[in-house]
């Protein structure tokens, strides 16, 4: 996981300002009404336009296990705060109504893998404490003090951290610590996934670093070429770059 900062220059889908908005509106009066159970409509949060601005935000990547996730689903627009009804965490008693005046908002809206929304976060969203959680559009979400990581807000190199390929929390971060065991973004198959892409990158350092002296030439051939992958490994847009930036923080490239 790690901060997404392409949110930022993608303008806000106009159907989120128009039709979006339109219905949050409609979703409040019934609040005033007296209902507590609302509708949702995917045809808006859900729409082509917002679908493909999430898709250019995070290039096409999963906003919680960094994921690729377009070459085998059309991914799930995410809903950070759950709109439907949310619980402090599994086999814990829902809340409800949930954050339905944050539906259509965008900054609530994420690309997710389908495992990671509709499988393991489902309906969490666990707060440090409970009794501040906001239940309709009254209470201000400011007042509340989330234990998940948010994708974009927070700096998730803060709070986790990796050995290898295999991710831990920073010492002393509950956040961190939560939102891992939360999402399983410890679970076998995509720390196994995360081991197979970071063991080439490990080999070639490996050949930089821990070989016997090289001529000249060729080991600044070999560190321009480690360069290249870590230019290509860490940045926003590569698979897993959390991990790659922890391992190339901890393993630095020897100067030229």
């Amino acid at each position: 996981m790690i901060r997404i900062t392409g949110k930022i220059q993608e303008a806000i889908p106009p159907v989120l300002l128009t039709d979006g908005v339109q219905a949050c509106n409609s979703m409040k009066l019934a609040y005033d009404a007296g209902q507590r159970e609302f509708h949702f409509d995917r045809a808006i949060y859900a729409h082509p336009d917002v679908k493909a601005a999430l898709i250019r935000a995070q290039a096409g990547k999963c906003c919680f296990c960094e994921s690729k996730v377009l070459h085998i689903s059309d991914g799930d627009v995410e809903h950070f705060r759950p709109k439907k009804a949310s619980q402090q965490g599994t086999g814990e008693p829902f809340n409800r109504p949930g954050y339905y005046w944050l539906a259509y908002d965008w900054e609530n809206l994420f690309l997710a893998c389908t495992k990671c929304n509709q499988r393991i976060k489902k309906n969490a969203f666990p707060l440090v404490q409970p009794a501040q959680r906001a239940l309709s559009h009254y209470t201000d979400i400011a007042g509340e003090e989330p234990l998940f990581l948010h994708p974009a807000n927070d700096d998730a190199a803060l709070h986790i951290d990796f050995e290898d390929e295999k991710i831990k929390h920073c010492s002393g971060s509950e956040r961190g610590r939560i939102t891992i065991e939360s999402l399983q973004l410890d679970r076998s198959e995509l720390t196994q996934h995360r081991m197979h892409l970071l063991t080439t990158v490990k080999d070639l350092y490996t050949i930089l670093v821990k070989i016997p002296p090289t001529p000249e030439a060729l080991r600044q051939e070999a560190i321009a070429c480690l360069k290249k992958v870590f230019a290509e490994c860490t940045a926003e847009a590569s698979q897993y770059a959390g991990m790659f930036r922890a391992y190339f923080q901890k393993h630095p490239i020897p100067a030229e």
